[in-house]
C-alpha cells in the first residue's frame, strides 16, 4: 500500500472537486476524517514549490470549515496509522477548540530611524567617544546601543502585546529576524473577531509610527496552536 501524505484533519464533509481533482482524499472515522494524498517512494523535499502546495490545501480547507494543519512532510505508513491519529481524544478536543478560530500572524519592524532614537538616551557616551575615540569606548557605545534597542523591542512588544491580548484567544510569540525586527507573534482568534484587532492595530499604528510599522497576515489556518503527534503503532 502506498504511504499517506498527511496535509491536516477535518470533520467529515465533501471535500471541493479542486482539491479531489489533485488526488486528495478523506480517510473519515466518527465524524473526523484525515485529508491525505497517496504518496509514492521517496523523500518529500522542502521545496518552496511543495511547502506552498501544502500550505493551499490546508488554507483552502479553512475556508470553508475547521481544520487542524499538520506539519510539513507528515507521513503515516498506512491507513491504520491513520485511523489511530483520529481516535486519538486530544483530536477531537482540538476540532472542538478551533471550530470558529483562525490565525492572524504579526511582524512588527523599525524604521532605521530608531538608532536615533535611541541613540538620543546616550548622548553623554557618545560625547565621550568623540571626544576621545577608542576601540573600548567604541565597543562601550556599539553594547549600550544595542541593549537600548533591546529594551525599545520588549517595551514596544509589550504595549502592542497588552492592547491585542483582550482580542485574542491565545498569543504566542517568537523571535523577530534582521537588526530592525521589533516582534513577531502568532494571534489565535475568533474568526468574528478579525476586524476588531485590524482596527486596533490601526490605533496603535497612528501612535507608534514612525518608527514602528505592522504588517498583519490572516485570517490563516492555526498552524501555531496545533501540533499533531502521531502515536507509535504497535
Amino acid at each position: 500500500m502506498s504511504r499517506l501524505y498527511l496535509y491536516g484533519i477535518t470533520r467529515s464533509r465533501e471535500l471541493p472537486e479542486r482539491l479531489t481533482g489533485q488526488g486528495i482524499s478523506l480517510i473519515e472515522s466518527g465524524g473526523r476524517a484525515a485529508v491525505v494524498s497517496e504518496l509514492d517512494e521517496g523523500p518529500v523535499e522542502a521545496t518552496r514549490r511543495n511547502l506552498l502546495a501544502h500550505a493551499d490545501v490546508v488554507e483552502q480547507l479553512h475556508e470553508d470549515a475547521v481544520v487542524l494543519p499538520a506539519r510539513f512532510g507528515y507521513i503515516l505508513d498506512s491507513e491504520d496509522e491513520v485511523l489511530e491519529l483520529l481516535a486519538l481524544p486530544e483530536i477531537e478536543q482540538l476540532l472542538q477548540r478551533h471550530e470558529g478560530t483562525c490565525e492572524l500572524t504579526l511582524r512588527g519592524t523599525y524604521e532605521e530611524s530608531v538608532l536615533a532614537q535611541v541613540g538620543a538616551a546616550l548622548e553623554p557616551l557618545r560625547e565621550a567617544y568623540r571626544a576621545a575615540p577608542s576601540v573600548e569606548a567604541g565597543i562601550a557605545l556599539g553594547e549600550a546601543v544595542g541593549e537600548g534597542l533591546a529594551d525599545r523591542r520588549a517595551r514596544d512588544q509589550a504595549l502592542v502585546l497588552d492592547e491585542l491580548r483582550p482580542l485574542a484567544l491565545e498569543v504566542l510569540t517568537s523571535e523577530p529576524a534582521g537588526e530592525f525586527g521589533a516582534f513577531n507573534a502568532a494571534l489565535l482568534v475568533e474568526r468574528g473577531g478579525v476586524e476588531a484587532v485590524e482596527k486596533q492595530l490601526e490605533q496603535l499604528a497612528v501612535r507608534m509610527s514612525p518608527p514602528l510599522h505592522f504588517k498583519l497576515v490572516g485570517p490563516l489556518p492555526p498552524y501555531s496552536f496545533v501540533r499533531l503527534q502521531m502515536p507509535a503503532v504497535a
